[in-house]
């Protein structure tokens, strides 16, 4: 690679960092976008749609628990009560709100704090309104019913192919067993009803003898166009799948406790933190810093995508925790690089040769460090409820994507820098050691190199 190549590369990529900079702050119209309003959403902007109660409030339910009478066989009621808990924050996961907080309230009661919401209504609409789900024969009466709520472990969307949606049923032993023998009984052609409170929800037609084989059945219609579609029979069959009956739903709106005043002084914090971090570098590093700095830069961008690509995530006071320390241990990897490559130097290595063996020795400490990080991550997710799980994989994501750029970004940076500035160490605040009048003293190195090995 020439000089004039590498300088060429390295404006290109100013230029899309640029670009990537104004994607993530700025929304505009773009009319080949075909997305219902022809409007590009910035990262920020998307991510501001998800926020959590603290900074943006949401909906309370409290709804009283009553023991199922179909299910009160199968465990004490305080064991139905965890398993209905846990179902619920799977429930509200599956639909993005990884930082809804659903609780055990006085023995009785689950407690429900779903972020982002502005009504009782939106948040039936996430959870389902707690019904008796039964399946009927095509008579369709009471005494047509051969499968229950119970007998079903989960219901998902499927996508059957290219715009087909529908919906996978999994069934217990029991349910599965109880399905093929309603398959059997009606035959291809034949209908299964599906009940939710006494009024039919779906009518799918038996199109295999096959259905309820491995104890799944899919559910398809020409009425599911878009998996939203699809979605909302997931929601009304769920909402029948609780082991314990939830009834009579207190609800109300919960208001942000820090408000926009919060997020305003968030955003000012962690620019000025970041404008002193590029400061210090580029004095402590020289060009590295500047490379550094660049690097940093492409990391926002990126990080801050995948915030606004993964609906899991909801942005929330220990989410913004979790953005901080991850930029803190993207510098920090940097650093741990930079100083390396001054060793290396010292020992007297060509600054090309230097370079090079500072990113090679540096991988194992940056792989230790982040390693750990990931490990406490992954167990906080695994473990914890709510914001907890939030914080975790806002970490997850910024530690990941932290190492990308370190080890892989910085490094191509750097090599591409090294065909501009091949010699001059002393732009890199790069330094040897040498011997005077008997004494080791630290000098910079004023002599050209004459040959570039990277």
């Amino acid at each position: 690679m020439t000089k004039t190549k590498a300088i060429v590369r390295l404006c290109m990529v100013i230029f899309l960092v640029g670009i990537g900079i104004t994607l993530t702050f700025v929304s505009f119209r773009i009319p080949v976008i075909n997305n219902g309003t022809g409007t590009w959403e910035s990262s920020m902007g998307a991510i501001s749609e998800r926020m959590g109660i603290d900074l943006r409030g949401g909906v309370l339910a409290v709804f009283y628990a009553e023991p199922n009478p179909e299910t009160q066989a199968e465990g004490s009621f305080q064991d139905q009560l965890r398993a209905t808990v846990r179902r619920l924050e799977s429930t509200l996961g599956q639909r993005g709100f990884v930082e809804a907080t659903v609780v055990i309230q006085g023995g009785n009661r689950i407690r429900i704090e779903v972020p982002g919401l502005n009504d009782s209504e939106e948040l039936m609409d996430v959870i389902g309104r707690p019904a008796d789900i039964d399946f009927r024969l095509s008579g369709g009466t009471d005494n047509d019913i051969f499968l229950t709520g119970r007998h079903i472990q989960g219901v998902s969307t499927h996508q059957a192919g290219l715009g087909e949606w529908g919906v996978r049923l999994h069934f217990t032993n029991e349910g599965g067993n109880l399905f093929r023998d309603a398959v059997q009984t009606e035959g291809v052609g034949g209908t299964i009803r599906i009940f939710s409170n006494g009024q039919q929800i779906s009518a799918p037609r038996i199109d295999s003898t096959d259905a309820g084989r491995d104890n799944t059945a899919i559910i398809t219609s020409p009425e599911f166009r878009t998996e939203r579609d699809a979605e909302e029979l997931v929601t009304r069959i769920e909402s029948g799948l609780f082991e314990v009956r939830l009834r009579d739903p207190e609800t109300s709106i919960i208001p942000p406790t820090l408000g926009e005043g919060a997020i305003t002084a968030g955003i000012i914090a962690f620019i000025v933190g970041l404008l002193f971090m590029f400061i210090f570098m580029f004095l402590l590093y020289g060009d590295l810093g500047l490379l550094s700095n660049l690097s940093m830069l492409i990391y926002s961008v990126l990080f801050l995508g995948a915030l606004a690509t993964f609906n899991a995530v909801q942005l929330t006071l220990p989410g913004i925790a979790g953005i901080i320390l991850a930029l803190a241990m993207a510098v920090d990897a940097n650093i741990i690089i930079f100083e390396r490559i001054k060793d290396e130097f010292r020992s007297g290595k060509r600054m090309g040769v230097a370079v090079e063996s500072g990113f090679n020795k540096s991988i194992a400490t940056i792989f230790d460090a982040n390693i750990t990080t990931i490990i406490a991550a992954v167990v906080l997710f695994l473990l914890g409820t709510g914001p907890i799980r939030g914080f975790a994989i806002v970490l997850l994501l910024g530690v990941v994507i932290s190492m990308f750029c370190s080890l892989v970004v910085l490094r191509s940076l750097a090599k591409t820098y090294l065909f501009i500035n091949p010699h001059n160490a002393k732009r890199l605040r790069l330094s040897q050691i040498k011997t005077v009048d008997g004494t080791r003293v630290e000098v910079q190195v004023k002599k050209k190199e004459r040959k570039l090995n990277v």
